[in-house]
């Protein structure tokens, strides 16, 4: 795994370098460039994917800080009445200073859902928040305009929510167990792609 990341920090820094070198819309120190960003992500923090606004607070030029929140609603009464809920919150760190960035977050993911349980007559409710981290390559003009991210997002798995008390129990006992086995919570990593406007 931490070759993994290694090597794709490498690529999405040698890209944003050579990119850089080639583009001659540059960001600079105290002039705000293009800082606000709507875009619909496909998987990484929130799955199957989330709605995001964006907003960078500095003007640095090369390194800039953002925040970001998210999230995603589907209710489906004729499957069981399932119901989704997702949000994120992420702070994301952007290098770089023409239109092609590269891009670190971290952050929290809170994923949440219920539907009718036929067998037991009662309608269950879940709940699996999630600490992140994400690296993608990023297009965005410092003038605005379109909005593409590409990457992943590792989660890392901290609890399991349920109002089935044995359910939830199990459901710890596993986290917990893997936890006590390898010294980590349970984690995975997913593909991650955003498409948007910025201005």
């Amino acid at each position: 795994m931490n070759k993994i990341v290694l090597t794709l920090l490498i690529l999405f820094l040698s890209a944003t370098v050579s990119f850089a070198q080639t583009d001659e819309t540059k960001r600079q120190k105290g002039v705000r460039s293009s800082s606000n960003s709507f875009y619909i992500n496909v998987l990484g923090p929130t799955i199957p994917g989330s709605l995001n606004y964006e907003r960078i607070w500095t003007k640095n030029g090369v390194l800039n800080i953002g925040t970001k929140i998210g999230g995603f609603f589907i209710n489906l009464p004729k499957l069981d009445k399932l119901t989704i809920i997702n949000g994120t919150a992420e702070c994301t760190f952007i290098f770089g200073r023409s239109a092609h960035l590269f891009e670190m977050g971290i952050g929290w993911a809170g994923h949440y859902g219920n539907y009718f349980s036929e067998e037991d007559g009662v309608t269950k409710h879940y709940a699996v928040p999630t600490s992140t981290f994400s690296m993608h390559y990023r297009y965005q003009k410092p003038k605005g305009g379109v909005f593409f991210h590409v990457g992943f997002t590792g989660s890392s798995i901290l609890m399991f929510g349920s109002t089935d008390l044995v359910e939830m129990a199990a459901g710890n006992a596993a986290i917990y167990g893997f936890k006590g086995l390898t010294g980590e919570k349970p984690s995975f990593s997913l593909f991650s792609i955003g498409v948007g406007a910025s201005f």
